[in-house]
């Protein structure tokens, strides 16, 4: 009975100090493609996730705390709710692969020609963003986070965030 007793304290203790995020993605200009979505707990796996990000590994990253995979719809915004996490800090980075191809498209200087984004909605400066700025706190309870899409001109600049 006693270990029962503790079972059942144990998952409810998980379940009270579970969170879950709502991500909401904005800026949707295509149905081509899917919406690739990783969150990241770490400096390291946030790093590998960019490094891997324009290779075919991107998709099978066993560093990343949590994957979604969601078919582009232009009509509309996009969510999606990851749940019975930890409370602690995380990252999210995410693009929009067109062509499906499972990678993040770039031009020959590196820079996207798919769009893409990351938590807070920090851009990078000739790169991406810092994992510092990336991160956000997530405490028991529900957190939502509105992600709008990174587009570039061919000129390597950022076009006009959607409205």
């Amino acid at each position: 009975m006693r270990a029962v007793l503790t079972v059942l304290l144990t998952l409810f203790a998980s379940a009270v100090n579970a969170s879950e995020i709502r991500i909401t993605l904005e800026g949707i200009r295509s149905p081509q493609g899917t919406l690739l979505i990783g969150l990241y707990d770490s400096f390291e796996s946030f790093t590998r996730a960019i490094e891997l990000s324009d290779k075919d590994g991107f998709l099978n990253d066993p560093s990343r705390f949590a994957a979604v995979a969601l078919r582009a719809n232009a009509a509309m915004k996009s969510a999606v709710v990851l749940t019975n996490l930890d409370p602690g800090q995380y990252t999210i980075i995410l693009f929009h692969d067109e062509n499906g191809n499972g990678k993040l498209d770039k031009n020959a200087l590196g820079v996207p020609t798919e769009p893409y984004g990351f938590s807070n909605n920090v851009r990078g400066f000739l790169g991406p963003p810092d994992f510092e700025e990336a991160i956000m706190e997530v405490n028991a309870g529900d957190k939502a986070v509105r992600i709008a899409l990174i587009y570039h001109d061919l000129t390597g600049t950022y076009d006009e965030e959607p409205k």
